[in-house]
């Protein structure tokens, strides 16, 4: 489902500060979800999706080449794990943004 992180946040329907999971596609905040009563607030980030992929795959050649000067070793060794995880990553990533126009609010 994207990157899911949890926040405390103060939920509007149980008035208590609670944990959220937070839902991102890419750089983008599709989701949050009260853990306690389940409250949604979903936001639709299709338009703004485009934009921004277009952008992490403009700078990715040069985000990779820092890693790379940085730390050659480092960047030759997670390359077997990284390179066949990405399709999955933006598989994922895509389907949270096809529905973050469904998932309004609940």
């Amino acid at each position: 489902m994207g990157t899911a992180r949890h926040a405390e946040l103060t939920c509007s329907r149980c008035g208590a500060d609670t944990v959220h999971e937070v839902v991102y596609a890419g750089r983008l905040l599709a989701e949050v979800t009260c853990t306690v009563c389940g409250r949604t607030y979903g936001r639709d980030v299709r338009a703004d999706y485009l934009a921004d992929l277009r952008q992490r795959l403009i700078t990715k050649p040069g985000r990779m080449l820092r890693r790379l000067r940085k730390d050659p070793l480092r960047f030759a060794s997670s390359l077997p794990k990284t390179v066949p995880a990405k399709p999955l990553e933006l598989l994922d990533e895509i389907r949270v943004v096809w529905q973050s126009g469904r998932n309004r609010r609940r």
